[in-house]
């Protein structure tokens, strides 16, 4: 016999099935496992208990905590994802999951457990215990997902609980860029204040790229000064991590080689005029492996991305514009470039997305200009006269190529 159940009180049954024999003694080994529910619910389990040990899968109760786990995973972690996850990956495991879950031993952590987690998590997980949000609470569900997954395959766990627990559904905002004269405004009080600053977010306004990539940009990956057009090659990112600024590759781990507008590059020759005589009156030299946008007068150290961000919002307080943060200079370069009917594939390899699909899934509803051109051509066909200028394939994918794709 395999197994057998004992009844244990009303509703509570302790499964027993045989896992074998010690190979040193030769002991007769047995699994136990305690359900609570009717003889029927008590007997599914069994056979579950059964075809666990059967198939490899059946893992002793670990008297591990999550705390325990987690501190494991993240130590394993360190030697696997870049600095910047891995502080998002313990900014997690401290804010929202030691304290609840860290005391639970695996053995009784169970799907409901994180279930009513993410409730509380939704209802006043946030500072001064307002609500957290989807996206963050979903973020809490990967790091615990993850973690389990790695239990299971140290043998602490038979099975990842995580993936009987429902995260909150992922609800995307709708994008609100600024308009252009907002965005003219921010840059020329930025330019009257600190020109340096103006400067870059020219930069972010003319290329679409993330902050972090505006701020990583060497004199090196810019040609401005030369007969042809002007262009500029996004190939690393700044991030801020707990040590301070670093250097890393851009999200995609791809570079890219942009052409910029005439304006810019003048505002950018006269930037590297300004920053050149500063370090040459401190002593200094400015080449061209020197950092574009940088705090120090050798042009060596970085700025930092949230700094940015901080110093982009008193701009907005100062200026009288609500609503608006530096992230939305990219939004602002896609909807805009949308609109002016630019083709899909242009507007990602712009904005450094991994594909196409990743841009229409955040920008679809904000592309007006391409949704009036496809009216027109099924307008002409269903009126009898062939489109003078059908959409192209590799310039208007079809709508089912951005569905299941996460946004970035």
């Amino acid at each position: 016999m395999q197994g057998h159940i004992e009844k244990r009180g009303a509703s509570s049954w302790r499964l027993v099935a045989f896992a074998g024999t010690d190979g040193d003694t030769g002991r007769k080994l047995y699994a136990r496992r305690t359900v609570r529910g009717t003889k029927r619910d008590a007997q599914t389990a069994l056979a579950r208990l059964v075809a666990e040990i059967a198939d490899g899968r059946y893992a002793k109760p670990s008297a591990t905590t999550v705390a325990e786990l987690l501190d494991r995973w993240l130590e394993l972690k360190a030697h696997q994802v870049a600095a910047t996850t891995l502080a998002n990956y313990r900014i997690v495991v401290d804010q929202y999951l030691r304290r609840p879950l860290g005391p639970v031993r695996l053995a009784k952590l169970r799907a409901a457990d994180l279930d009513r987690l993410y409730g509380r998590l939704l209802a006043s997980g946030g500072k001064s215990a307002r609500p957290l949000s989807p996206r963050t609470v979903r973020l809490c569900h990967v790091v615990i997902r993850q973690a389990l997954a790695q239990a299971r395959r140290w043998g602490m766990v038979a099975a990842n609980i995580a993936e009987d627990a429902t995260p909150p559904r992922s609800v995307h905002a709708e994008i609100t860029p600024p308009s252009s004269t907002q965005v003219l405004a921010l840059i020329e009080a930025a330019m009257v204040a600190d020109p340096d600053f103006g400067t870059y977010l020219r930069v972010l306004a003319a290329t679409g790229c993330r902050r972090g990539e505006a701020l990583a940009l060497r004199w090196r990956d810019l040609t401005i000064d030369g007969a042809g057009a002007p262009e500029v090659v996004i190939a690393r990112s700044i991030a801020t991590t707990p040590a301070g600024p670093v250097e890393k590759d851009t999200k995609t781990h791809q570079s890219r080689r942009l052409v910029i507008d005439a304006g810019t590059a003048v505002l950018l020759c006269g930037h590297r005029s300004r920053q050149g005589e500063r370090a040459r009156l401190a002593g200094a030299a400015v080449g061209e492996g020197s950092l574009v946008f940088s705090s120090s007068l050798d042009a060596t150290v970085p700025w930092r991305p949230d700094v940015m961000t901080n110093r982009f919002a008193r701009l907005c307080a100062e200026v009288g514009i609500e609503g608006v943060r530096l992230h939305d200079l990219r939004h602002y370069v896609a909807t805009h470039l949308g609109a002016a009917g630019t083709p899909i594939a242009t507007i990602s390899a712009r904005l450094g997305h991994r594909d196409r699909a990743t841009t229409l899934n955040i920008y679809s509803h904000s592309l007006p200009a391409l949704d009036a051109q496809a009216a027109e051509v099924i307008g002409a066909t269903l009126n009898g006269a062939t489109p003078q200028a059908a959409a192209r394939p590799d310039e208007h994918p079809q709508a089912g190529e951005h569905t299941g794709k996460p946004a970035t």
